[in-house]
């Protein structure tokens, strides 16, 4: 269900293999059975966001066997506004931040599709949503095990404004409360977490009760 071609390349090197190099090699097959020259080799595999490196010295009439190991899992996402369906005018993206470990408060994965498939290694992490357009986010904790594919639903409770400008119109949706500001021209809409906007366009300025809607429906400028 998670397989995936395991991206690799040998790089023939200079010194302690460590950087650098000629790249003498490079597939996205599993297994590989190759004729070298001896010397110093270094070995750079990747499996989605999990990568491993290993420097080899490969001596005259030496047949080496090397085998990767990877501690990957599958986490499928997907958003919800309200527990039903995003809107067709709206996506989700989704952001994956390790936890623990050495690349601790890091980004690791990134996907902007519905049901869509990130491969990470081992660990805990933290999951984001954001909806776009808009300003709402909404997070949670995922530890990710070997070998098993986690699903995630991530439901966000907001609102949506439907701008109702005239074509070529530019208007403006701001909150002091929350230091936020998205502007645009002509009808659009927004994804909005709840509290009060100030709309403006050309003609008025007006203010906007945002509410959590469990059916995506008119909430806004009109």
């Amino acid at each position: 269900l998670i397989a995936k071609p395991v991206s690799w390349k040998l790089v023939r090197t200079l010194g302690n293999g460590e950087h650098g190099g000629e790249t003498v090699y490079s597939e996205d097959r599993p297994i590989a059975d190759l004729p070298l020259e001896p010397g110093n080799y270094r070995i750079e595999a990747r499996y989605g966001s999990v990568s491993a490196v290993k420097p080899v010295v490969l001596a005259k009439g030496q047949h080496l066997s090397l085998t990767f190991v990877f501690n990957v899992g599958g986490l499928r996402t997907l958003s919800t506004l309200g527990n039903e369906p995003l809107p067709r005018r709206v996506r989700a993206v989704h952001r994956a931040y390790a936890i623990n470990g050495r690349r601790s408060g890091r980004l690791i994965a990134t996907s902007d599709r519905q049901g869509g498939l990130m491969r990470l290694g081992a660990g805990t992490y933290r999951l984001e949503s954001e909806i776009e357009p808009g300003n709402t986010v909404t997070h949670t904790e995922v530890t990710i095990k070997p070998g098993i594919l986690t699903s995630l639903n991530l439901d966000h409770q907001a609102g949506i404004a439907v701008i109702s400008a005239p074509e070529r119109v530019p208007w403006s949706v701001s909150s002091k409360d929350k230091n936020w500001r998205r502007s645009g021209v002509g009808p659009g809409m927004l994804t909005l977490a709840p509290g009060r906007y100030t709309y403006v366009d050309g003609k008025q300025t007006r203010t906007v009760i945002i509410v959590i809607s469990r059916t995506p429906r008119l909430a806004g400028a009109a």
